[in-house]
């Protein structure tokens, strides 16, 4: 079996409140948007695994200061 090589385009969908807190923020969705697949996805999975509401929105909340400061969720 010959290996094809994977050119479909990478995107993350990005929470509804995770793109409200940019808008809000000043910082804007194509911050976002303009960040490697992978990152935007270590985000994406970090927001969307909190078990509770509150812990999603600190979690929503400490990402749009760290995608301000263009600074990855796992170093």
């Amino acid at each position: 079996g010959a290996l094809e090589r994977d050119t479909a385009p990478r995107t993350v969908e990005t929470p509804p409140d995770l793109k409200s807190a940019l808008d809000e923020s000043g910082v804007g969705p194509s911050v976002f948007d303009g960040m490697s697949y992978s990152h935007q996805k270590e985000y994406v999975e970090w927001i969307e695994s909190a078990k509770r509401p509150e812990t999603r929105a600190r979690r929503v909340a400490k990402a749009v200061s760290m995608i301000r400061d263009n600074r990855r969720l796992k170093g």
